[in-house]
């Protein structure tokens, strides 16, 4: 390969690649002296501009917990307009006890 001449290292990952970017960017960013020359994921082959690019990527984990909180969130949305109702009922027949609006009608 043409981006391999010279002193170089190999990294493989079989998790998630953009956690491996993401550990080499900070790493070559405290280690000047070191640079990235190319990336392989997936069988693609990637330049320099587009490893760094992958680096500012969300993670996996990250992406996960995203995608269960826009699921989760109509359901909880549901979840509060169903509840509002009885609690809403609950509010206006507690303040027509305190009100003793209901003692005559209990009375008759």
């Amino acid at each position: 390969m043409k981006g391999l001449k010279g002193v170089s290292s190999v990294a493989f990952t079989s998790g998630d690649p953009v956690v491996l970017a993401k550990a080499f960017s900070k790493w070559v960013g405290e280690n000047a002296e070191f640079q990235f020359k190319l990336g392989i994921v997936d069988g693609k082959l990637l330049d320099v501009a587009e490893v760094k690019a992958l680096a500012t990527l969300p993670g996996k984990e990250e992406l996960f917990s995203k995608l269960l909180f826009l699921i989760n969130a109509p359901a909880q949305r549901l979840v509060t307009v169903l509840n509002a109702a009885g609690r809403d009922l609950a509010v206006v027949l507690g303040q027509g006890v305190e009100k003793e609006k209901f003692a005559a009608e209990a009375a008759a």
